[in-house]
């Protein structure tokens, strides 16, 4: 769609129907494709294409857009990247998590085990969490409703520790 085309029809997005309808039948299916080579799986396509696309009609005032195949591109992204946090903060433990863990049943080499014995039971769960099951530290520090500071600093005690005990 020519740049000029793809102004007038941005400029009458929220009272031409036939615009909005232009508009989506020509970049609908760009976006999908350049989503999915840009995210993969990571999240659905259609659903951040279907957000760029609300975004388009709730905006107002656009300014004159010179390269609008770009411009909707960088709206894709920008969307993507904002359900991808989203995604990545809705991370939580699971409900039947315990605390305390059995030590003995997660680490499999005996001198690990001896090493992370030698931690105390705060420590042993950081690492736990970190390690073996992929947390980040403010994921822990707001499951044990820890500052991230003091978990992060902790986990680096924990980690010298270990080094020493190995």
């Amino acid at each position: 769609m020519k740049e000029l085309k793809f102004n007038h029809l941005l400029q009458n997005l929220k009272t031409d129907k036939q615009a909005v309808k232009e508009i989506y039948e020509e970049y609908y299916p760009k976006i999908i494709i350049h989503l999915s080579r840009r995210v993969g799986k990571l999240i659905s396509p259609v659903d951040i294409a279907h957000d760029t696309f609300l975004a388009l009609m709730s905006a107002e005032n656009f300014s004159y857009v010179e390269y609008p195949t770009t411009w909707l591109y960088t709206m894709a992204d920008n969307k993507a990247i904002d359900a991808l946090k989203h995604k990545n903060q809705e991370t939580t433990l699971p409900e039947n998590f315990s605390v305390p863990f059995q030590l003995d049943e997660l680490v499999l080499k005996e001198d690990v085990k001896k090493s992370l014995r030698n931690l105390d039971q705060e420590s042993q769960m950081i690492i736990y969490l970190h390690i073996w099951e992929g947390y980040s530290h403010k994921e822990i520090a707001d499951f044990l409703h820890l500052s991230y500071a003091n978990v992060r600093t902790k986990a680096s005690r924990a980690y010298d520790a270990l080094k020493n005990y190995l």
